[in-house]
């Protein structure tokens, strides 16, 4: 049964060739730069409580917390280690607004909502697999990837940093929009639409494992 899966899995992700030469991008170091889009993380909701003299716990009022959705830049090195596989490692920062909903006050207080800025940054390496078998068309080529990386998060005021970790897992298609043959420096050039999921945990999700989408485009250079 291992040996099967093996071999299966060496059949999907092995190169198909056209006309002799190898389905890949070419170059073998890549930069890149393009934007990214979070989907909104929800933190879940609280109550704050206090002790009565009897030893019961009265609700002082509740809250519901959440991270909305936010656009951000993300810049990319790579490396080819083979035809398949590359190893990349990204930077990226985006300014979610935190936002807390507090309600059902005890003394009768009008519901608001808490807003501040949060700057985000992370730093990731990440291991992608060019899915040349199951290419689209002569210039478009599929992949996916997982990585692991670093999360910074600074408050608004800049009085208080949090940090965590975060794991991501997706995939998406480089479309190839120039190549140059040759001994050129730049091999080529392209398009690469991703989407993936990203689990974090620490930062202002307090330690809770917090899943959401993301989605990126950027221009690629491969050398």
């Amino acid at each position: 049964m291992r040996g099967w899966f093996i071999g299966a899995l060496f059949t999907l992700l092995l190169p198909v060739t056209v006309e002799g030469q190898a389905v890949a991008l070419p170059g073998r170091f890549e930069v890149a730069a393009g934007g990214l889009w979070a989907a909104p993380v929800s933190m879940g909701a609280a109550d704050a409580t206090e002790t009565a003299p009897n030893g019961t716990r009265f609700r002082l009022f509740s809250s519901e917390t959440s991270l909305a959705s936010a656009v951000g830049l993300e810049g990319r090195i790579g490396v080819r280690l083979t035809t398949l596989l590359q190893l990349e490692g990204s930077a990226s920062h985006a300014a979610p607004t935190r936002r807390t909903r507090i309600r059902s006050d005890a003394e009768g207080i009008p519901d608001l909502t808490l807003a501040e800025t949060v700057n985000q940054w992370t730093i990731e390496a990440a291991l992608v697999a060019h899915l040349a078998r199951w290419r689209l068309g002569t210039r478009s080529v599929p992949f996916l990837s997982v990585g692991v990386g670093y999360l910074r998060q600074l408050h608004e005021g800049e009085t208080l940093v949090e940090t965590g970790r975060i794991y991501q897992g997706g995939g998406g298609v480089n479309i190839l929009l120039k190549q140059r043959a040759g001994e050129r420096l730049l091999k080529s050039a392209g398009l690469r639409l991703g989407a993936r999921g990203a689990v974090r945990t620490g930062g202002s999700l307090d330690n809770r494992v917090r899943i959401a989408p993301l989605v990126d485009v950027s221009l690629f250079l491969r050398y």
